[in-house]
């Protein structure tokens, strides 16, 4: 059995035993490309950078399986690969707690305006007081998607002694109880939070979200943190919302994947 890795975890990859490996770098692709080294492959261990397409299933006839370690698949056609007989494979949670403490720490760094007093002391400032920020203690966090990103992420933060308002219309009460959190909806959530963090999958009911509409809904001062996916942001509503100062700040860990607009560096 051939498989071709794009995702070069040493710790996974030894659990393959004598299976043939072919390395790969991650990177994206065109469709020739990635259809070149997929070629006869039995099984994929892959990443978010590229689409795997019934197109592609098409010219595989030897794929049985595609593994991702990661929760989303919004990038693999689960229909085609049903069709193909090809098995889906992901984790679920598995950096649920990774991402939580990057989340945390983008928090508080947006709060306490770590990066724009660092370029202050590098220009060769030193105190200011437009460089002290906000605590954390009495602020209203917003979680949209109580996954188990959401969750962690909620866990972590309570410590710092702040609400919880929750739109995810799919996780139980019982879930929302322990983080002491208030479900509402999203139009609600984002008119009343001081901080909106969001772990949502991709889907055609989440891609987009965050658009201009939303924008208008939020406070001056709210900050936004998306550790999710890019594409559940408007990036043109969100340049917007950052060149006008209609909010606070944002902390982005990813990207749409045509990336046609760059990030704004706010």
């Amino acid at each position: 059995m051939n498989v071709v890795a794009f995702r070069s975890v040493d710790r996974v990859i030894d659990e393959f035993g004598d299976l043939s490996v072919q390395r790969e770098p991650k990177q994206r692709y065109s469709p020739p490309e990635l259809k070149e080294r997929v070629g006869g492959a039995d099984g994929l261990f892959v990443h978010s950078e590229n689409d795997y397409t019934e197109e592609l299933f098409n010219t595989t006839p030897n794929l049985r399986a595609i593994g991702k370690a990661g929760s989303g698949i919004d990038n693999i056609n689960i229909d085609a690969a049903t069709e193909h007989d090809i098995a889906v494979l992901h984790t679920p949670g598995m950096n649920g707690v990774a991402v939580a403490e990057f989340t945390v720490g983008a928090i508080v760094s947006l709060a306490r305006r770590f990066h724009a007093a660092e370029n202050h002391l590098l220009d060769g400032g030193w105190r200011s007081e437009a460089w002290w920020g906000t605590e954390l203690r009495g602020k209203t966090v917003g979680i949209v998607g109580l996954g188990a990103a959401g969750y962690e992420t909620a866990r972590r933060l309570k410590p710092f002694d702040v609400d919880f308002l929750v739109a995810d219309p799919y996780v139980s009460q019982e879930r929302i109880n322990n983080i002491n959190g208030t479900r509402v909806s999203l139009k609600e959530l984002l008119s009343n939070t001081d901080i909106v963090s969001l772990h949502v999958r991709l889907t055609e009911e989440t891609e987009g979200m965050i658009d201009d509409d939303a924008f208008e809904l939020l406070d001056d001062n709210v900050l936004l943190v998306n550790t999710s996916r890019g594409a559940v942001i408007d990036w043109v509503a969100l340049q917007n919302a950052l060149e006008t100062n209609a909010i606070g700040g944002a902390v982005l860990d990813v990207f749409t994947k045509s990336r046609q607009i760059r990030p704004p560096r706010s």
